[in-house]
């Protein structure tokens, strides 16, 4: 875990000051009060009460303590972290119905080697031979059809800004945009103004993904002499 991930965790214990929040690791963190919500909040277990799950994004780690924000997690965040929560519980459920008796053994495998279930069911679309490892050969077809179904599931989306003033500015344009990547789409929307979206499976990662393709952009805009802004759409 890093400053600045987003965590899916457990509220424990809520107190007037500090709420204790269980994390996926097993691993304790803290959510004070003015980092659940803006303002004064009046009814503090309208936003956090014991065996609720909510998203929080980690503000700090220090000397073995992390700290917790839920108020800097916008809307659009907390569904993409919901939503892969449940990916995963589906997963999950799956492979219990399939394996039975041997699920949990396979699963407890898998998650020493894996961050997620769905990223075991990633790495089989890219190399089925993973599954010699972890699966049955008679339960194995069953499993790969787990992960057919499992689809690109969000899109990071940004506005891109960029000015060329030279006499061959689409020409730049057209260079700067050259990503050659199947999952990125880029669309015309008026004058200087575009749509960039960024098709992933894993959110963080694909966050990680996008800041380097802004990076790179925003570098081959200044090596063409362009200007150039980004800001993501909520």
């Amino acid at each position: 875990m890093e400053t600045g991930d987003l965590v899916l965790g457990t509220v424990e214990k809520v107190s007037n000051t500090i709420t204790h929040v269980r994390l996926p690791n097993g691993e304790e963190a803290t959510l004070i009060s003015s980092e659940i919500a803006p303002g004064r909040i009046k009814h503090m277990r309208q936003y956090v009460t014991p065996n609720k799950k909510i998203v929080c994004k980690i503000l700090e780690i220090s000397n073995g303590h992390i700290h917790l924000s839920l108020r800097r997690v916008n809307s659009k965040e907390k569904k993409e972290v919901m939503q892969k929560f449940k990916q995963e519980q589906a997963i999950r459920a799956a492979i219990n119905q399939l394996l039975k008796d041997s699920a949990k053994e396979t699963i407890e495998k898998i998650e020493e080697d894996f961050d997620s279930l769905s990223s075991f069911i990633a790495s089989i679309k890219s190399d089925d031979s993973t599954l010699n490892k972890y699966i049955p050969k008679e339960n194995q077809e069953a499993v790969l059809k787990i992960a057919e179904k499992r689809k690109k599931a969000h899109s990071i989306k940004y506005k891109i800004k960029l000015k060329c003033i030279e006499d061959d500015g689409i020409k730049r344009i057209k260079k700067i945009f050259d990503l050659k990547n199947d999952q990125i789409t880029i669309t015309y929307l008026s004058a200087g103004n575009f749509d960039l979206k960024f098709e992933v499976e894993d959110f963080k990662e694909g966050k990680k993904k996008m800041m380097k393709i802004l990076e790179e952009l925003e570098k081959r805009a200044k090596d063409n002499s362009c200007e150039f802004e980004s800001k993501e759409e909520r």
